[in-house]
């Protein structure tokens, strides 16, 4: 990457990342300025990643946001969580003989990313103990989260099912949101009939756990949502 593409401010925030911690400033600098670290920029609704289009790349969003979503069994696009600036993310592109990435990512703002290419990472954790540490403490992050989702996912309660995506709407759009589909919509994605949705909804509002409006939603109580 050519140091012009990045501010300094921009590049002071690369440097300080959680995966070159440990590293001498000097070292990474060099891998920032290899040929395999490509800087793009995205505009507000464009893909980043898609299942049949990615790059097999470590990504950092430098500026702006992402939404994650995945192709349900009516083929249609459920959202699951919001990546903001400051995050890694496409380790599910590296290492693997997959020829499909798992998610479709799209810029919810205009975006930079600076993308490290799988060689590129691939040298750093042979060459550098300390980044090959952090990649495998951002690993075992990763695993802990996508055993939490499981766990959710195999609880097959409505109202469990019902609480794993309020949970993932508000690490996207916080506390106060509006549900992004119709309810009857909300019922198919979730796999589960429309009045088993209202039920739980109306459980988890006498619960004083929500609030709503329409299809407008307020987390009165997130612990207790997340603690249920």
């Amino acid at each position: 990457m050519k140091l012009t593409d990045v501010t300094r401010n921009q590049l002071s925030d690369i440097c300080s990342t959680f995966m070159f911690e440990g590293m001498d400033n000097e070292t990474v600098l060099s891998v920032l300025q290899d040929d395999r670290v490509v800087c793009q920029n995205y505009l507000k609704g464009e893909t980043v990643f898609r299942p049949e289009q990615y790059s097999r790349s470590l990504a950092y969003i430098l500026k702006g946001s992402a939404g994650i979503s995945m192709e349900t069994g009516n083929g249609e696009n459920f959202p699951m969580r919001k990546i903001e600036e400051g995050n890694f993310f496409g380790v599910a592109a590296l290492f693997n003989e997959e020829t499909k990435y798992v998610t479709e990512i799209s810029a919810v703002r205009d975006m930079k990313i600076v993308f490290f290419r799988e060689s590129l990472v691939e040298e750093c954790i042979r060459n550098h103990p300390d980044f090959a540490m952090n990649y495998v403490r951002f690993l075992g992050s990763r695993i802990r989260f996508l055993n939490r989702k499981i766990s959710l996912l195999a609880n097959t309660s409505s109202e469990s099912s019902l609480m794993g995506y309020l949970m993932n709407a508000a690490s996207r759009f916080g506390e106060e949101f509006r549900i992004e589909v119709s309810y009857s919509q909300l019922a198919k994605n979730l796999n589960m009939g429309r009045s088993s949705l209202y039920r739980a909804l109306d459980n988890l509002e006498s619960r004083n756990i929500i609030r709503r409006s329409g299809r407008n939603i307020t987390l009165v109580n997130y612990e207790a949502l997340k603690n249920s």
